[in-house]
């Protein structure tokens, strides 16, 4: 597993994956494909960089309509975390606010306006944290993504390597601790 200057990238690079696409994305598909070869003793960078092939000849609106299709319209494949841990029941209100408590503890400013659980603000969040709030993090909703990236897999959808990649490589964390 990576030390903990890679671990950040790698978590910083899985965020920037699995946001909704966008022209900036599309703009940085050649730092994102140096970022991943500098990253190339990871196996599971490999995924990562078939993925940022499939950015290059993809143009931005069928991409968007994509995400928009597979995560945004579906509840089975939304990256929302406490979604897929308490659904619609009130508990999910009280998860919520204990991401934005644990972001305001860390000194975190969220960037934008999605939910505080939306896997690439976490993942964001992961990148900065401390090696222990990580741990704990992933620990907790690991097996919401490994739902996730099985559910993407039935669909046959391109980001299942990217989601089993990130899979992997919270394992790795978890079980090495940093």
């Amino acid at each position: 597993m990576p030390i903990q200057e890679d671990r950040r990238r790698i978590l910083k690079l899985f965020s920037v994956l699995l946001d909704y696409p966008n022209e900036e994305l599309l703009q940085s598909v050649d730092e994102l494909r140096l970022e991943f070869s500098n990253l190339s003793q990871y196996p599971v960078m490999t995924a990562c960089q078939d993925f940022v092939k499939l950015l290059e000849c993809t143009p931005l609106i069928p991409m968007q309509e994509h995400y928009a299709t597979v995560f945004d319209f579906s509840a089975e494949t939304c990256l929302n975390l406490t979604y897929h841990e308490h659904g619609e029941q009130p508990e999910r209100g009280a998860a919520l606010a204990n991401f934005r408590q644990l972001y305001k503890i860390a000194g975190y400013e969220q960037a934008d306006s999605e939910l505080p659980d939306y896997l690439p603000v976490v993942l964001e969040f992961l990148s900065l944290c401390s090696d222990r709030t990580c741990s704990n993090i992933l620990e907790r909703h690991i097996p919401h993504l490994e739902v996730l990236a099985s559910r993407l897999k039935e669909l046959g959808d391109p980001y299942q390597d990217v989601m089993e990649a990130l899979c992997t490589t919270c394992r790795q964390i978890v079980a090495r601790g940093v």
